[in-house]
């Protein structure tokens, strides 16, 4: 026993002198201040990664609750996100029919409360998760079911308001040798997010004849660029080694001029170009000159409407954008956005992970519907 604690306290002393070794020799352009911090001297990261790196050959993942490795270099969201894994690869039970009831019902009840507002359309497009679409690269245990609870979701909700975004994203595949998403990022890329909203727009024109999308060329590949690794490289510390393929398309070069700025305080954020429009959870308003439908969206929004929001600024000259957790939460602020700018029309996209989030199932504040079914879901939600 006394030799075993020796050769443990030994061990851990030479750990104690190697890793800040390492951390010194593996920075360059050290700074004094620097060597002075134990979270530098002791920082682990480097070890993780020359750990990773002898793994990744063999398909281990040192982060499996974050990532999992696939084949031909493909990563994929693990469990510690919604539980994606474990949710997409089981069938639906009726606990999973119970929630989609729920959210139907709820989404019912938005849409006769935005309908009284003047809204004269509401549409809710799921962007699949990587693996709905590339599931050939994943391990074979780790698989979607054929019939998962976003199937559920689906056969609850109808395809009236709620966009299937898989079927034409599965289509684009075929068509297209390009990847969708990043290899090393949870994200459809730009060409998958223009597929995503093509099939949006075909849905919005058969509501609204009036409108005008952009020409087909818009979703065109012009190029395809490089980028570093995305956020799954990232969790493995691989994203200084790892590179992705990054496409470009036909929309990055029309002359649209956009303003990004605060919905209430109307600070300017950005100004200039038609650029990415970044995750918020503040509203915030971008202004389209050469857009075209002098039209107002609200458009609650996650990470996957980043690589549509060059499009939706091509379409729309006036999109109020926010988080769809900030303004459908119990109190939020879907109602009072609303309120204040009236908007021709309401969209949501959600990544599928999220779908069923219960803020999904949050009613119109103080909202009474005369349909039956609604009221009844009401009634057995549980207050939040």
């Amino acid at each position: 026993m006394k030799r075993k604690l020796t050769a443990f306290l030994l061990l851990v002393f030479i750990t104690m002198m190697i890793v800040p070794a390492i951390n010194i020799i593996a920075t360059p352009n050290i700074k004094a201040k620097q060597l002075r911090k134990k979270s530098f001297l002791y920082n682990m990261d480097i070890i993780s990664r020359w750990t990773q790196e002898s793994l990744y050959p063999l398909g281990i993942s040192i982060h499996s609750n974050q990532v999992i490795i696939g084949s031909d270099d493909w990563l994929f969201l693990g469990d510690g996100y919604d539980l994606t894994l474990s949710e997409d690869r089981r069938p639906a039970n009726e606990s999973d029919n119970a929630i989609a009831k729920k959210i139907s019902a709820s989404n019912n009840a938005w849409n006769e409360y935005l309908i009284s507002k003047g809204v004269k359309i509401f549409k809710v497009m799921v962007g699949p998760n990587k693996g709905s679409i590339y599931s050939e690269h994943m391990p074979t245990w780790a698989r979607p079911d054929a019939f998962n609870p976003t199937d559920a979701l689906f056969a609850a909700t109808g395809k009236e308001r709620y966009i299937d975004l898989r079927p034409p994203l599965l289509v684009g595949k075929e068509k297209h040798p390009e990847p969708l998403y990043y290899k090393t990022d949870t994200h459809w890329n730009y060409l998958g997010g223009a597929i995503a909203f093509h099939a949006f727009a075909e849905q919005i024109a058969q509501a609204a004849p009036e409108l005008e999308w952009p020409s087909e060329k818009s979703y065109t590949l012009d190029r395809i660029d490089s980028r570093s690794g995305g956020d799954l490289s990232k969790f493995l510390r691989l994203s200084a080694n790892a590179t992705d393929d990054l496409p470009i398309i036909h929309v990055s070069d029309l002359p649209i001029e956009t303003t990004q700025s605060n919905f209430y305080t109307k600070e300017v954020i950005s100004q200039g170009g038609n650029p990415l429009v970044d995750l918020t959870f503040t509203p915030t308003l971008v202004t389209s000159v050469g857009a075209l439908n002098n039209k107002k969206a609200l458009w609650l929004r996650d990470s996957f409407g980043g690589a549509l929001s060059q499009l939706m600024a091509a379409t729309f000259d006036n999109v109020l954008q926010i988080h769809w957790s900030e303004a459908l939460k119990q109190d939020g602020s879907f109602a009072q956005l609303v309120e204040d700018f009236k908007p021709d029309y309401v969209f949501i996209t959600v990544v599928e992970r999220s779908a069923r989030s219960p803020d999904f199932t949050v009613f119109p504040p103080g909202f009474l519907s005369s349909d039956t079914s609604i009221k009844t879901a009401r009634a057995a939600s549980p207050s939040r």
